[in-house]
């Protein structure tokens, strides 16, 4: 009797955990339709209703933004619900991904008005893969070297300037978002100039879309920026330190970790809207005399102690967009260091920018190996002449390099008379073109 109560009591527990199982699944499968059918029609063209009579007005769709994560997991089930309860209507997919593609690239600057689409009438169905054996024309972009026929076509075309990685980058988040995936990826000389992107992007083994980005010198670069970043800021002189956080010059703000009020600076720079930056003390060329300060990521530290460092000074500052080395002319020059360095940023995805273009530094090389973000300072701004002619003048030349190279960081040390220059001179940046912009709109 023990027994077959024990037999019945397992059974009954196995009967539970399946009619669970099966109450989630619908529950889920409830919340997809719901969105689905709440979502606003997505469109690439107008397309006519099936009978004339039923035709009705369609309302806009509205923009959603790609950092917004209720519209991402709205997509992301949309997605799921069109791939797999309407597995057939592979056009409204289609729809839906091009959406969010042009969502993705309007985020990073490229209007739609720069994509010449064609759709592909051989491909416009989406159809099921057919069943005889796959040619090289039907099979994914990673087993072939000839691309699938894309229903979607794009041709991009760019100013010579624009970051194909910034363009990739956007894109492959977005159909990874959708469930779809890259499935080629590869940068070739242009036509005419520079460096041409081509793209395939689909679901499984099947391209939807198929992205070439071109530059074209003879398009306008969008208006360039300036990204200032502070460092040595700190409340020993209160006025300077308050005009700082308070003034409408866009700064970030670069903190030492091993100041005694560091947590409390941090705060009180978010209070205001400006960016914090970790300035990471390493190690510089003459160290111990020259110390860079507590935590100070040294060449004789193994990849955990420097794990360790990094830690300990971000706990300190708390929430930051970005790491700024403070001194480090020899750390900054070594391979092994920086590639631990950069890992550790990488796996917290967070950029870092070189505060000493003089000299030596692997940074570049090694970012470009790990696939770390990095950034060079190209400018500073400081009143060591001590007139307001010279910073005027600095001002000046870092305008008119910004606007040659579209992008600039730029360190400034705080005093009172750059402050009053920098802020009087700011109608004449922004009369140029130029745009202040913080440290994460340049550190992708």
């Amino acid at each position: 009797m023990a027994r077959k109560k024990r037999v019945s009591q397992r059974k009954s527990r196995r009967a539970s955990s399946r009619g669970l199982l099966i109450g989630i699944a619908v529950v889920l499968t409830g919340v997809a339709v719901l969105i689905a059918k709440s979502r606003t029609p997505l469109t690439t063209r107008p397309t006519p209703p099936p009978r004339p009579q039923q035709a009705t007005p369609v309302p806009p769709a509205k923009h959603f933004s790609l950092d917004s994560d209720w519209d991402r997991l709205r997509v992301s089930l949309e997605s799921a619900y069109l791939r797999t309860v309407r597995a057939g209507d592979r056009a409204a997919l289609l729809r839906l991904t091009s959406r969010t593609l042009r969502d993705a690239l309007e985020e990073i600057g490229i209007d739609k008005s720069r994509i010449e689409e064609h759709v592909d009438p051989s491909g416009a169905a989406y159809g099921p893969a057919p069943r005889r054996a796959a040619s090289p024309s039907t099979t994914a972009m990673n087993a072939s070297s000839t691309p699938a026929p894309a229903p979607i076509q794009w041709h991009i075309q760019v100013p010579k300037r624009a970051s194909l990685y910034r363009i990739n980058d956007a894109l492959t988040q977005a159909i990874l978002l959708l469930g779809g995936n890259v499935m080629r990826g590869v940068e070739r000389p242009g036509p005419v100039t520079g460096t041409l992107l081509d793209l395939r992007l689909g679901y499984g083994s099947r391209v939807t879309h198929a992205i070439t980005v071109e530059p074209n010198e003879a398009m306008a670069d969008p208006g360039a920026q300036i990204a200032f970043v502070v460092t040595d800021l700190d409340r020993s002189s209160l006025k300077l330190y308050r005009s700082f956080l308070r003034s409408p010059v866009l700064f970030s703000v670069a903190l030492r970790p091993d100041k005694p009020e560091a947590t409390r600076m941090a705060k009180e720079v978010r209070l205001q809207n400006h960016e914090v930056l970790l300035h990471l003390p390493m190690e510089p060329k003459g160290y111990p005399r020259v110390d860079p300060g507590k935590d100070a990521i040294l060449l004789d530290l193994s990849r955990i102690e420097i794990e360790d460092r990094i830690a300990r000074c971000l706990s300190s500052i708390g929430p930051v967009q970005a790491v700024v080395s403070r001194l480090g002319s020899a750390a900054l020059n070594d391979p092994d260091v920086m590639r631990a360095v950069l890992d550790e940023l990488k796996r917290r995805d967070l950029p870092f920018i070189d505060s000493h273009p003089s000299g030596p530094s692997m940074v570049e090389e090694i970012g470009e190996e790990t696939g770390a973000r990095t950034l060079t300072v190209g400018a500073s701004l400081d009143d060591d002449k001590g007139t307001a002619a010279s910073v005027r003048a600095k001002i000046k030349e870092i305008a008119a390099t910004a606007v040659q190279r579209g992008t600039l960081v730029v360190m400034v040390r705080p005093s009172a008379l750059v402050l009053d220059i920098l802020e009087s001179e700011l109608p004449r940046i922004k009369a140029l073109g130029v745009e202040l912009v913080p440290i994460s709109r340049v550190a992708l």
